[in-house]
């Protein structure tokens, strides 16, 4: 058990260190930060998408979702107009350029995982996934 609980906890130290997705935006020829690397993603599953729900989808304030989507506005990744059925809320949909760089942010995920899992055979990647897969269900359950 103490060696899962090691590994998990340094899996996600690196997750939520600023510097552990460096070398995924490297690969992806990007600079964007990592939050706006995730809100990216929420404006492409949920597009077009008002800003609560978008903050709701991330995780984070309507205040922090909107500095996210405001510095994706002004780089040029996301398109903000007028919702047709209330005058008053913005839809967010990805432009051109934001859905160019979410595709090369998700081909340098999986280039990223697939050189990490190199050392393994197909079978125990397979097993890793069928694993990974339980435990995660086992922990949103709770």
């Amino acid at each position: 058990m103490a060696q899962i609980e090691s590994a998990v906890v340094a899996l996600l130290r690196r997750a939520n260190d600023p510097r552990g997705n460096r070398k995924i935006y490297e690969m992806a020829g990007t600079d964007i930060e990592k939050a706006g690397a995730v809100m990216l993603a929420r404006i492409d599953e949920l597009q077009p998408a008002r800003l609560s729900e978008l903050a709701a989808a991330a995780g984070v304030t309507i205040s922090t979702a909107s500095r996210q989507v405001s510095r994706l506005v002004e780089q040029g990744y996301v398109a903000r107009s007028a919702d047709p059925l209330d005058a008053r809320a913005s839809l967010h949909r990805l432009t051109p350029a934001g859905r160019g760089l979410r595709g090369r942010l998700q081909r340098a995920v999986t280039s990223f995982f697939e050189q990490a899992l190199s050392d393994l055979t197909p079978n125990e990647r397979e097993l890793l996934g069928d694993l990974l897969t339980r435990f995660v269900q086992g922990v949103l359950e709770e």
